[in-house]
């Protein structure tokens, strides 16, 4: 999320992207009416007419078999999943392996698939796990690039920049608390401090909107000096809300003090909040205990592939 947390929830937009690390799902029938999943997570079994009720049970494929129940799964299905990055990073691996396991089911089933199909149909599977969750970083993981999305109604339109323009940018960085708040509990937390002071709140994710709207007039006149001053607002909104904790202020400082005094420097929560990660630009890498990494905008979101990473690299052994 680059910018528009929470305020997306309020009608407002987001500003979300995707990035080149990827989530990998190869999907076979099954001819004894079983569905198997396997991943780095584990392994889980169970015949696809109990499949439903497995929803209620806490289980690491959640996102997965909501999946599957929402495209009305009606035949025994192998899952193999594989990732490029750890899913405790807070980048989006649920919305991720929610749209690859639609994808994969597409292209089994019909023989392709529609990205915007997929978003659409990802984001009501989302909904239907986190009960509240806005879907922003599902229409990233579907369309790729860089996205301005709002919840209510389903809109998606990409940013479209020149790759002058990103050779041209400054870094982009994004930092790991070490730990994550479930976004669900955040929200909650919100909403309880909102009903207190409604009128305040309200403003806050106006003004947020207001941020989102500069920032994408911003990348679209490759002005990233206004884009570092949007995200240093939108941090300080992220403040009034009660959302970042000394992890975060921490990260951000010492992402401040990488940069020369004057230079190019912005700031912000990436993600809900209480954790999760911090997006620096204009930072070089920390001194800090936790995972961080560069970050690379993937033009392209759902794609086919013809193996898995696992495989393709067996096959270039032999």
């Amino acid at each position: 999320m680059l910018m528009g947390e929470h305020a997306v929830l309020y009608g407002h937009s987001a500003l979300v992207c995707a990035l080149t690390r990827r989530i990998y799902v190869k999907a076979n029938k099954r001819t004894d009416g079983l569905v198997v999943v396997q991943s780095q997570l584990g392994r889980f079994e169970c015949p696809v007419v109990e499949l439903e009720a497995h929803l209620y049970q806490s289980s690491p494929f959640s996102f997965v078999l909501q999946a599957l129940v929402c495209c009305e799964l009606d035949t025994g299905l192998h899952l193999v999943i594989e990732s490029d990055f750890e899913h405790t990073l807070g980048l989006g691996s649920s919305a991720a392996v929610t749209v690859a396991t639609l994808g994969a089911l597409e292209l089994l089933v019909k023989g392709k698939f529609d990205a915007w199909l997929v978003m659409r149909l990802g984001v009501e599977s989302i909904r239907k796990v986190q009960g509240r969750g806005s879907g922003a970083d599902v229409a990233a993981s579907a369309l790729g690039g860089i996205i301005k999305f709002q919840a209510k109604p389903i809109t998606a339109h990409k940013v479209n920049l020149s790759s002058l323009a990103w050779r041209s940018a400054p870094r982009l960085l994004l930092v790991y608390c070490g730990y994550k708040t479930p976004t669900p509990t955040v929200i909650e937390q919100v909403q309880q401090a909102a009903a207190y002071e409604p009128k305040r709140f309200t403003q806050i994710y106006e003004q947020m909107g207001a941020c989102v709207t500069t920032s994408v007039q911003a990348l679209k006149n490759e002005d990233w000096p206004i884009f570092a001053e949007s995200m240093g607002q939108y941090q300080n909104l992220m403040r009034n809300l009660g959302v970042s904790d000394h992890t975060i202020e921490a990260i951000i400082e010492l992402g401040r003090k990488q940069v020369a005094v004057g230079a190019l420097f912005g700031a912000k929560i990436s993600g809900s909040g209480l954790g999760d990660c911090v997006l620096l630009l204009g930072s070089e890498q920390l001194d800090w205990p936790h995972a961080q990494m560069s970050v690379q905008i993937d033009p392209q979101g759902l794609r086919q592939e013809t193996h898995l990473p696992s495989q393709a690299a067996y096959e270039k052994k032999l």
